[in-house]
């Protein structure tokens, strides 16, 4: 196994996923920024600011007072305040892969600077005027420009889904709606368990991110591999030692995989799979056991994933609620 241009392999699951790096797990510390400041910590217990996190970069952040001017620089965080139902107040998103719900769609786009185009752009950003920007892992340097320039940046990166649940509780706390976060990681986390409570047993199965001459999946230290794991499935990469590397077909062939799971991002039909050169051998392609998931459910980590991961499961098994 090994990994080839890795620029444009980052920079492509960079604009799939908006998520190609991982950041260190940050936990929310507590802090005062005055005799009427209050302290913010991983169980969402205050609602008053300011309120002063570390997040998920490991920068200490203080909001002073509750946003009313929020970019969104990740569809998973849009979707993550429109669920806590502060969608009013997002004035910027990242672009056209902010697309859910509906509404996300007439938002100003701010992304498309870069050398691959997957950068804010700075002046755009701030024109905006914001007093909170909501980004995941990655672009490091424009993220320090945006603090020089006195904006707000909290980086939320979830490594799985329990870091998923813990970060919209922290969602709710530099936003100020923390009652919505709380109601919103229980109800997520009952249907995760109800898709737990249906899985008969557990099976192998291959997960296709992208597939371009060469196949790139996941590894065991992403966000995606740990909802395969939750579905009942034990993805035969668990060995890789990158979150997103390439894999052979002489290598899925001898792990031979019961399920092949493929995103529509990534390929449209059976077919366009079986006619890739070697692929018929197979195990899980020649038995015709290949499922497509919505890509979007699966790779957002947002509250939408609980979705995904139920169809991650019934694709697996045909028995998700």
């Amino acid at each position: 196994m090994r990994i080839t241009r890795p620029a444009i392999v980052a920079a492509l699951l960079s604009l799939l996923l908006l998520a190609a790096a991982c950041a260190d797990d940050g936990q929310a510390s507590a802090g005062t920024a005055g005799p009427s400041g209050s302290s913010a910590t991983g169980s969402t217990q205050a609602a008053a600011f300011p309120v002063t996190i570390t997040d998920d970069d490991g920068v200490r952040v203080t909001i002073s007072q509750e946003p009313r001017r929020i970019v969104t620089f990740a569809p998973s965080m849009t979707e993550t305040l429109f669920a806590l139902g502060l969608g009013d107040r997002i004035v910027g998103v990242s672009g056209p892969f902010d697309d859910y719900p509906p509404e996300a769609q007439g938002i100003e786009q701010v992304g498309g600077a870069g050398e691959f185009g997957v950068d804010p752009n700075l002046e755009n950003v701030v024109a905006l005027q914001p007093d909170l920007f909501l980004t995941i892992a990655g672009g490091d340097a424009w993220k320090q420009q945006l603090r020089d320039l006195g904006i707000a940046v909290v980086t939320f990166n979830a490594t799985d889904f329990a870091d998923l649940l813990d970060d919209i509780g922290k969602v709710g706390v530099v936003t100020g709606a923390v009652p919505q976060a709380e109601a919103l990681v229980a109800d997520m986390g009952a249907q995760a368990e109800a898709v737990a409570a249906t899985v008969p047993q557990r099976t192998t199965c291959f997960f296709e991110v992208y597939f371009a001459q060469t196949l790139t999946t996941v590894g065991p230290n992403t966000f995606i591999y740990d909802l395969l794991q939750r579905a009942g499935c034990d993805p035969v990469t668990a060995d890789a030692s990158s979150d997103y590397p390439e894999w052979s077909v002489d290598e899925l062939v001898a792990d031979s995989p019961a399920v092949y799971l493929v995103t529509t991002e990534s390929a449209k039909s059976i077919e366009q799979i079986e006619r890739r050169p070697g692929f018929s051998a197979i195990q899980a392609v020649a038995d015709g056991h290949v499922a497509f998931l919505d890509s979007d459910l699966v790779t957002r980590p947002g509250p939408r994933v609980v979705q995904g991961l139920a169809q991650i499961s019934d694709a697996l098994f045909g028995t998700a609620t």
